[in-house]
């Protein structure tokens, strides 16, 4: 494997193993609710909190990538995510348990715009859209890992030991990190010269990026619904048990890693490296599925809600990487771990205020 596809490989299993437990906590979230004594409202909060993390650090991480390089902070995310789950697993009460999640998303906020930095880095223009996109199928597949798994852990041997399972592995990805990774041969931290503006300043300047972050903000918003939300919606309006609603937010995510991919390809190929029409499809097609769950209740057929959670994966989640793509291209090689961070604390906005 040539040493670019090993980085490649690398940061996916990183974003992969960093997202088992955040987004494997939503199909747990009725068992936390029981042992917790949680009303509904309490249990779907849980991502809203893990991406308050983002909204602070994001920019300030991807600022500190782009001025000492990708490795610390790759390595560092990843540690505060395994140490924050660590915690969440012991936790005695609803407000810290919020809280642990808050600190464990600061973790993500330094991992994702650093290995988007990175990935972009390594690869030319023609397959950046491609790349990130597959980088950010970490997501969606350790989102699918996390419900698959953590749901039949937890009623095994309780959601607290599987919470600190997953843990283990985002900790595994850490050391990996240290070991593996290393900056494409020129991709050296760039400081800023005498009469350049510092990354900070040129993104937060830069009217187009924040056009750009604050639409994604409604695309992220929408996601988070649907994960925080359907398990417990198809439980509660459908019917359905939790292992059979968690299959469903599987497929979602399943979906979801198909779109990341399939739309990078279609940006980059179809339409010639053009990144907006991908979103706008992307944004439609999100709404349409959102009004078809709102008219989805008992009775609803396997058939259907497999379409649904499939469809919606595909281009609700599916629109990620070329968002990313976008921003960093907008800003350059010097500001693109800024303005990347930009992009993910706006949208992490979106993704805390839209449950």
């Amino acid at each position: 494997m040539s040493g670019r596809y090993r980085i490649l490989a690398l940061i996916l299993a990183a974003q992969t193993v960093a997202n088992v437990g955040p987004l494997g906590i939503p199909a747990i979230a009725s068992l936390i609710r029981s042992d917790m004594g949680l009303t509904l409202t309490q249990a779907g909060s849980f991502l809203s909190a893990y991406y308050i993390g983002p909204i602070l650090m994001s920019m300030p991480a991807g600022a500190l990538a782009d001025r000492w390089g990708v490795k610390p902070m790759l390595i560092l995310g990843q540690a505060v995510i395994a140490l924050g789950l660590v915690a969440v697993a012991g936790s005695p009460s609803y407000g810290v348990l919020i809280l642990l999640l808050v600190f464990a998303g600061f973790g993500y906020g330094m991992l994702n715009p650093t290995s988007t930095k990175a990935v972009m880095a390594w690869f030319p223009p023609h397959q950046r859209a491609t790349v990130v996109g597959l980088k950010q199928v970490g997501l969606p597949f350790g989102g699918v890992l996390g419900a698959a798994i953590l749901p039949a852990l937890a009623l095994a041997v309780g959601w607290r030991s599987a919470v600190l399972v997953a843990a283990g592995l985002i900790a595994a990805g850490a050391v990996a990190s240290m070991l593996v990774y290393h900056d494409a041969p020129d991709a050296a931290p760039m400081p800023t010269g005498p009469g350049e503006k510092s990354p900070v300043s040129a993104v937060l300047l830069n009217r187009d990026l924040w056009l750009v972050a604050v639409s994604t903000l409604v695309f992220a918003g929408m996601q988070t619904v649907w994960m925080a939300f359907l398990v417990l919606y198809l439980q509660g309006a459908v019917g359905l048990g939790l292992l059979s609603a968690s299959r469903y937010l599987a497929l979602a995510q399943l979906g979801g890693m198909a779109g990341r991919v399939a739309f990078g390809v279609l940006s980059d190929r179809t339409f010639g490296g053009r990144r907006r029409a991908p979103l706008a499809i992307a944004g439609c097609g999100s709404a349409l599925c959102s009004v078809a769950i709102a008219y989805t209740g008992a009775g609803a057929s396997a058939l259907w809600l497999t379409l649904l959670a499939l469809v919606f994966g595909f281009v609700g989640i599916g629109w990620n990487g070329v968002q990313h793509t976008l921003m960093a291209e907008l800003a350059g090689a010097r500001s693109a771990g800024t303005a990347v961070g930009l992009g993910l604390a706006v949208s992490s906005l979106g993704v805390t205020i839209g449950p």
